[in-house]
């Protein structure tokens, strides 16, 4: 037999119905690919934004406690009284006598002195 002459046995030979689907194959995995990047990036950039909110969150929420800090200081009775000997005010303590209470009347809006 002449090596010129091709046999079924040797031939090398791909459908076309093969190449096609292999063909649709690569297609649909660089698809899959490509949207699998595209929601890891989105994923991403969500979990930086959260980061980002997380962090000012804790930063307003320290801020709020520093603040809570520094007005209990400074309405503190002790510390107010302290302050405002030290400033020599005219103000003085009073006796629980001296309080009234104002009590606001339900129905006619009216306020009423109770001692």
């Amino acid at each position: 037999m002449s090596p010129c002459i091709k046999t079924s046995r040797y031939a090398n030979q791909v459908s076309m119905s093969f190449l096609l689907w292999m063909v649709i194959f690569a297609v649909m995995v660089s698809a899959g690919g490509i949207t699998y990047a595209l929601y890891k990036n989105a994923q991403v950039a969500v979990r930086t934004e959260i980061s980002h909110l997380n962090s000012e969150i804790a930063s307003c929420t320290m801020n709020t406690n520093q603040h809570r800090a520094k007005t209990n200081a400074l309405t503190n009775r002790w510390a107010m009284r302290d302050r405002l000997s030290q400033d020599r005010s005219t103000l003085r303590d009073i006796n629980r006598s001296q309080i009234e209470l104002a009590r606001r009347l339900q129905d006619s809006g009216l306020a009423v002195i109770h001692r």
